[in-house]
Formats: C-alpha cells, sequence, structure tokens
C-alpha cells in the first residue's frame, strides 16, 4: 500500500511539472509569434528591413468566412466593391493595444471614403477581451479567434499588429506590421 501512495504521488508531481512546463513553452511561443523577427532572422543583408506581414500589395483578398463577436457571419464578398481596412490583433501583443487609438483614426477615414473595418483579436479569451471590447466602436466587424487564428491564416498574416489596406477590387494597396505601413499607401485600384 506504501508503494501504491508513493507511486501515485510521483505521478502527481510528474504531471505537475510537466503541466508547468507547457503553459511555459506555449506562452514562449505565443510571445515569439507576436513579435517581429530580430534581424539576424533574415540574415545580414536584412538589418533595416522591416518586419513582413505575410500580405503584400496586389495581394487579392482571400475567401474567408467568420464569425464576429456578436455572432454576425462576415465574409469577403461582405467587403467586396468598396475599401476594406483589415487589423490583425493579438491578446498577448502589448503593441496591439497600444496601437488602436491610431488604428481608429485609420478606420474613420476608410469609413468616411465608404469602406468597412475588420478587426481580429486571437486569444484563449479573445471574445471575452478588454481589447475586443475596445474595438466594437471602432471596427464594423470584431472576430473574436482562438490560437489558430483561422482568419489571420487565410489572409496568411505572421505578425501582430498587423494591418491591411484594401480597395473596392479587393487587392491589396498597403500592408505592414505596425501602422506606420498605411501612411505609404498605395492608391485603391478602381472596381
Amino acid at each position: 500500500m506504501e508503494y501504491l501512495v508513493a507511486g501515485l504521488v510521483l505521478v502527481a508531481a510528474l504531471t505537475a511539472v510537466n503541466l508547468v512546463l507547457t503553459v511555459a513553452v506555449t506562452r514562449r511561443w505565443r510571445a515569439r509569434m507576436s513579435a517581429p523577427p530580430s534581424p539576424h532572422h533574415h540574415g545580414p543583408a536584412s538589418v533595416h528591413r522591416e518586419p513582413e506581414l505575410g500580405i503584400a500589395p496586389g495581394d487579392r483578398m482571400p475567401d474567408f468566412t467568420a464569425t464576429t463577436a456578436d455572432g454576425a457571419t462576415v465574409t469577403r464578398a461582405e467587403l467586396a466593391g468598396r475599401p476594406a481596412l483589415i487589423a490583425f490583433l493579438s491578446l498577448d501583443c502589448a503593441s496591439c493595444d497600444d496601437s488602436v487609438p491610431e488604428f481608429g483614426e485609420h478606420a474613420r477615414r476608410v469609413r468616411d471614403a465608404g469602406g468597412q473595418v475588420l478587426a481580429t483579436v486571437v486569444g484563449v479569451d479573445a471574445a471575452g477581451s478588454e481589447l475586443a471590447a475596445r474595438l466594437v466602436g471602432v471596427a464594423d466587424h470584431v472576430v473574436p479567434e482562438f490560437l489558430d487564428a483561422p482568419v489571420g491564416t487565410a489572409f496568411g498574416a505572421r505578425f501582430y499588429p498587423g494591418f491591411a489596406l484594401y480597395g473596392p477590387d479587393g487587392v491589396a494597396t498597403a500592408a505592414s506590421v505596425g501602422l506606420q505601413g498605411l501612411a505609404r499607401t498605395v492608391h485603391p485600384s478602381a472596381p
């Protein structure tokens, strides 16, 4: 009986250590995925290059279907025929939270031009997060996503905070990690 109790205690201790290590590795992985790559990541020739979002001017908006925080469905077809600004944000990214006021200014300009704004928030509790709540008045559609980020994956977004501006024809006119790339917007193409 003593050996059984000792064995159970050992198994419980090993399980607790495994859980702690799994949580630590998951947090480190998520932090690494939300941070821009280090300069040596792409080799010495790219020391002054900005990280690439994974979306480039000229790329077509992919097909996607997403469920918003209020339960509505949004698709590419819903955004077609007008300018669209899309934000890719994460709960594990301090820059994402800091970018909301400036993102709001870009969103207002897109709306004034007759466009729509979509914001995705990635995280375990994205739907109930403060970040998602702050975006409700900024974006037309707020899409909470779990860690697999299906909308971000469909677009090819690799870093947070990421932003992409699409023209009425569904072609990206600007895309960047951070909002500074939206200032260099290519003029939207005609529908």
